[in-house]
């Protein structure tokens, strides 16, 4: 069920992706909303990324995301997949090619259930998006 932050983001995408920086593979979460996630030159900025990491947390907690989850670790199983990955973007035309904004969140994953958040420290990175931010 969306929530006022979720309520305009569109149903998350499942799939495995290999990250070449750690040479692992995850399972992927991706979600994308076709407003701005936040305005970074706003004074209450961090507040803004808070309810958005609540936000992500919550929805990769339920139940439904999980199973989710569990199929697409089934997927190619000569890589097997060593955490999860929660990706929200912003993209112009709401096409993950597009973003302009993304916020990346890491957790610990068994191949069925998701666990804990593994905190990349706010990290901000100039990827592919005007704004990139890891938690």
């Amino acid at each position: 069920m969306a929530t006022l932050v979720s309520d305009h983001w569109h149903p998350p995408q499942f799939s495995k992706i290999y990250d070449p920086r750690d040479g692992k593979t995850r399972v992927a979460m991706l979600i994308t909303s076709p407003e701005p996630l936040f305005d970074p030159d706003a004074l209450d900025v961090r507040s803004q990324i808070d309810a958005l990491a609540a936000e992500i947390d919550r929805i990769t907690h339920c139940k439904w995301t999980s199973q989710e989850a569990a199929s697409a670790a089934a997927l190619f199983p000569a890589h097997p997949s060593t955490g999860f990955v929660a990706i929200l973007e912003h993209g112009s035309n709401g096409a993950y090619a597009t973003q302009s904004q993304q916020i990346k969140a890491y957790y610990t994953f068994d191949g069925e259930r998701i666990g804990k958040l593994e905190p990349r420290g706010m990290v901000t990175g100039d990827g592919d998006c005007d704004f990139c931010l890891t938690l």
